[in-house]
């Protein structure tokens, strides 16, 4: 991923700071600003941005502002993915953003950033059956981008075993929901939008269904092996709210 984050480091590096970079006068004193400021865009820790990354834009600074931190933002995303209030609500600032209206190049660069992170994740050993760390980073794709499609294709192609236990995963943390109430489990799915509708899709499609190997998947043990379960039923109680 190295690569990746350099290249937004270059790509937005015209993004300057300037002597504007002010906040909401009842929640962000200059002192604040300042702060952030100041020293070298790489060496500002997530301690220093966390809480910018909650109010950016909305109460603080501006588009250009939100641009000159988005590099070391989404950098250290990878190292504080669970710290963050809620990744949903740091990459869904760039929807906030219109990120959809950025200059291609700019574009290019964050979706290079996001489709190498992605992989990171699915290749990302997981310990447990109920771990959402898959979850919490497709809904925050979904919180920024129109579209995560892509996201879901490049999962199915990719035939690993942590892959595949992440698949098992996100079906056993999403199954009361989507057996109940058709919907994903997370709080920040706009159930209504495009890329919550394409995860349903994806879920009901032969291609997952064919993903792992029934009930007998040797990959599958443990508490990841109700996986298999909860597809059947997920499929079956989603084609039944279709009708």
């Amino acid at each position: 991923m190295h690569a990746a984050i350099e290249n937004l480091y270059a790509t937005f590096a015209h993004c300057r700071i300037g002597d504007d970079f002010t906040g909401c006068d009842c929640c962000v004193g200059p002192e604040h600003s300042e702060k952030l400021a100041a020293p070298p865009l790489r060496e500002l820790t997530y301690e220093d941005l966390e809480r910018y990354s909650r109010k950016a834009m909305s109460t603080w600074g501006n588009v250009r502002h939100f641009k000159h931190f988005l590099p070391r933002l989404l950098e250290l995303s990878i190292e504080h993915r669970d710290d963050f209030l809620d990744l949903a609500v740091v990459f869904g600032k760039l929807k906030y953003a219109q990120f959809d209206s950025w200059p291609q190049r700019e574009r290019d660069s964050v979706d290079r950033f996001f489709c190498e992170y992605w992989e990171y994740q699915l290749d990302e050993p997981i310990v447990g059956a109920f771990e959402d760390s898959v979850d919490t980073v497709l809904c925050s794709l979904a919180s920024a981008l129109s579209s995560v499609q892509r996201f879901l294709d490049a999962w199915i192609v990719k035939r690993t075993d942590n892959a595949t236990r992440h698949l098992a995963a996100f079906i056993l943390n999403n199954s009361d929901t989507l057996l109940t109430k058709g919907c994903l489990s997370n709080a920040f799915w706009d159930t209504s939008g495009q890329p919550h509708a394409e995860v349903i899709n994806w879920l009901q499609s032969d291609a997952v269904y064919r993903f792992a190997d029934g009930p007998d998947d040797p990959v599958l043990v443990d508490d990841f092996a109700y996986a298999w379960s909860q597809l059947v039923a997920i499929r079956s109680a989603l084609t039944v709210t279709e009708m």
